[in-house]
């Protein structure tokens, strides 16, 4: 399952007591969303229809949306959000089976929303209503009925945010859990490239890339090979904030192709970009087993690479 947020119902019980506090908590949880998206994680899954959760007395979500105190930008990304926020009841069977099978309490109430979390492995995210919720992790009593229908209680943590802050302190755990969804076997060369900008952000794709990556089925040992050569320039971009592109910080032999193939296959070199220009294509990283290529510019400079072919050597 893929790496979701999902909304801490619990945070929404109590209405705060005015228009103004309600302002501030939903500008934070705002930026919050808007960090974990950054992130790569896009998709916030709720137990209902957020417009109706009242913030302050007469002052519910879908009048939050429309205050034109509220921030243009913060407003827009809302909007964006809302139109494809999931409910968990439309989870995957082998989800709502473990969901079925426990019980999750945090300091003494009946969590549906971070059991959700706990069970799916995903980011719980709550609107900081109260002090309780300030805090990266949330600690959780759980009830289980384990294999032999034996009821079990323990204790466990979840990562959690409230603030912006939060998220970037769980930067690691998230782009590991991401990076274990990209190498899962699973993922094939088309959803890598319908993906391609959740997985790989920094990374630009010409248009004869599609056919290149959706012909590596399942099973096509060469494919986990180019997952690993686009994040390695993935983690690259991350990195590289100024200052000319620098090879030797890649992890994988990174060259440029030599003058004499550069003249017996400038056309093939030569690749439309997605913005209509045509570049010349060097760089280019090895793969096997075979000899696969794949080419590379830095042209856009600092944060950003442009894959132009992804493929068996040119001869």
């Amino acid at each position: 399952m893929d790496l979701e947020m999902v909304l801490n119902e619990l945070s929404l019980e109590t209405p705060v007591a005015d228009t103004s506090t309600a302002l501030k908590l939903m500008s934070e949880l705002i930026q919050t969303l808007i960090q974990a998206k950054k992130l790569g994680v896009k998709i916030l899954r709720t137990d209902r229809d957020l417009n109706y959760i009242e913030l302050a007395p007469n002052y519910p979500i879908a009048s939050w949306r429309n205050d034109r105190e509220v921030d243009r930008e913060e407003r827009r990304f809302f909007r964006s959000l809302i139109t494809k926020v999931p409910l968990w009841s439309d989870v995957a069977e082998e989800i709502k089976s473990k969901f079925d099978l426990s019980e999750v309490w945090h300091q003494g109430k009946l969590a549906e929303g971070i059991r959700f979390a706990l069970i799916s492995d995903s980011l719980a995210v709550s609107l900081l209503s109260k002090p309780q919720w300030d805090t990266d992790f949330l600690e959780l009593q759980i009830t289980e009925l384990d294999k032999n229908e034996q009821l079990t209680d323990y204790s466990e943590e979840i990562v959690h945010a409230s603030r912006s802050s939060h998220v970037k302190q769980h930067t690691e755990w998230i782009k590991n859990r991401i990076q274990n969804i990209l190498f899962g076997r699973q993922v094939d060369g088309q959803i890598l490239w319908e993906r391609r900008e959740e997985f790989f952000p920094g990374l630009i794709f010409c248009e004869q890339v599609s056919q290149q990556l959706q012909h590596l089925n399942i099973g096509n040992p060469i494919l986990q090979q180019v997952k690993k050569r686009l994040f390695e320039l993935e983690q690259y971009c991350k990195t590289w904030k100024t200052g000319a592109f620098n090879k030797n910080l890649l992890p994988s032999k990174t060259t440029p192709e030599s003058d004499s193939r550069i003249q017996q296959f400038r056309q093939e070199l030569t690749i439309k970009c997605p913005d209509g220009k045509k570049l010349l294509f060097s760089w280019h990283l090895r793969m096997t087993p075979g000899a696969w290529r794949l080419y590379f510019s830095e042209e856009l400079g600092p944060g950003k690479i442009i894959i132009g072919y992804i493929g068996l050597k040119l001869k």
